[in-house]
């Protein structure tokens, strides 16, 4: 049973008082408190637009809770639907967005769409008042990044972006250990993440020939307002559109927000100005035409931040790279008789993999001295003035060395135990509270990560925000 409206009605303001769970994102200070604008009793009623891929995923994780109400389904492609009419069998289901947000009586809208569609989505969500659970990367430009964060003030609506490992305990213990100085003040950041996955995706190749629009699918509404091109079967959708520029945002895009969030959040960067940063890109010998068309396949970027807190006030770097282990290239960006092979994290000679893409060989030294035993392909290393920070992106502890590289004991900060990402949303919609993800900061780290964009745009290049 939906709970009865009040005269604010369920699309007015939402209280931001604190949960008892969200004053555990916080090392115990909770946030300031304002009386919630929904009973406890009360239920969430939720729409999807986006139902493939990670759409797919977040779905599921919704309809776990026990509070909500799976409202309504929205896909421009009919056949990701199908799968959930029967999943869902109160539910109903459309292909226009606009229709289904005119038609509906919601609280709260899942955006999971192709990265060039959320901007114009995300905005006429918050602009009805509705909460909104944002997948990354939020938007594609720094104007888009700046309106949304406006939008989020100014309707007062609960927000969360994406980074649904923020929950759990190995990005939380990392945050809290650099807020409590673990390691001293910081030195530098590295974050790294292996793009084998990406690279795989698919065949880059140009021309294509177009063909027929599947019945199921509104191109022109799965196009939104990227530049007019024809639908080719296997290349753009579904999923496949993160490698092409004018629909995604390649691998830093859509793995940076998870690297960066418990350094984010750990050394409180804020919006950080002023801001530079600069990128290499691995050369495959596209041509110029291909390489308008696609992202490149690996890249490397360094950003270079001005002083806070937790450096002491002393400028600092973050170095990101995403080059891939051994054996993830496809054959067909290697010359002829080439391999990838990648031995002692040096690139093997009859290879074309630059040791630049990879994380230093030096760390896997220190990996191996740790409980982690071996570098995660995934992670953060942090130097610090009293030792180092390895930090995996998966449900794993963080380790710290000394300054001499020696281990030091095991000591992690006590958590508060909180629930998922995506339940933890859903309670803060519902109780009152600010998710641990919300826009005011999430859209601060956005803005570093299309910087990154930028310079990957124009490498060799230093650009400024």
């Amino acid at each position: 049973m939906t709970m009865k409206k009040s005269g604010i009605g369920r699309r007015g303001f939402l209280g931001l008082g604190a949960s008892a769970c969200v004053a555990g994102f916080t090392g115990g200070v909770p946030f300031p408190a304002i009386a919630s604008a929904r009973g406890a009793n009360g239920r969430l009623r939720h729409a999807c637009i986006g139902c493939g891929a990670q759409g797919k995923g977040d779905i599921a994780s919704f309809a776990s809770h026990k509070r909500i109400e799976m409202a309504a389904f929205c896909d421009v492609d009919l056949a990701m639907l199908e799968p959930l009419r029967s999943k869902f069998p109160k539910a109903r289901f459309y292909q226009n967005w606009r229709e289904m947000l005119d038609k509906e009586d919601l609280d709260s809208v899942l955006v999971a769409t192709p990265d060039h569609s959320h901007c114009e989505i995300m905005s006429e969500v918050m602009r009805r008042k509705l909460n909104l659970y944002a997948q990354k990367p939020l938007c594609r430009t720094f104007e888009e990044c700046r309106n949304l964060e406006s939008l989020a003030a100014s309707s007062g609506v609960v927000t969360q972006l994406g980074t649904q490992i923020a929950a759990w305990e190995c990005d939380r213990h990392t945050a809290e250990m650099l807020r409590r100085g673990s390691i001293g003040t910081v030195k530098k950041v590295w974050l790294f993440s292996n793009s084998g996955y990406y690279a795989k995706l698919l065949e880059r190749k140009w021309p294509l020939e177009p063909s027929p629009v599947p019945d199921t699918l509104d191109w022109k509404g799965w196009l939104a307002s990227a530049p007019d091109r024809p639908y080719v079967s296997g290349h753009y959708h579904p999923f496949v559109w993160r490698v092409w520029r004018d629909f995604g945002s390649g691998w830093l895009g859509d793995m940076g927000s998870h690297l960066f969030s418990p350094v984010w959040l750990g050394m409180e960067l804020g919006r950080a100005v002023p801001l530079s940063a600069k990128a290499s890109v691995f050369d495959c010998g596209w041509s110029d035409e291909m390489k308008r068309q696609f992202l490149p396949l690996y890249s490397h970027v360094t950003w270079r931040f001005p002083g806070v807190k937790a450096t002491g006030m002393a400028p600092f770097e973050v170095e990101w790279c995403d080059g891939p282990s051994s054996g993830s290239l496809p054959k067909e960006f290697l010359p002829e008789g080439k391999t990838d092979a990648i031995a002692g994290n040096s690139v093997a000679a009859a290879g074309r993999i630059p040791d630049e893409f990879l994380p230093p060989a030096r760390f896997r030294e220190l990996a191996a001295k740790t409980q982690l035993g071996e570098l995660p392909v995934q992670g953060r290393v942090i130097e610090g003035s009293d030792g180092w920070l390895i930090s995996t992106h998966f449900n794993r502890p963080p380790v710290v060395l000394d300054k001499d590289c020696k281990p030091k004991p095991l000591n992690l900060p006590f958590i508060e135990p909180v629930p998922s990402h995506y339940h933890e949303y859903v309670d803060c919609c519902l109780d009152g509270g600010k998710a641990r993800s919300d826009f005011s900061w999430a859209t601060k780290l956005t803005d570093c990560i299309l910087l990154g964009r930028k310079a990957i745009d124009n490498p060799g290049q230093e650009v400024t925000i």
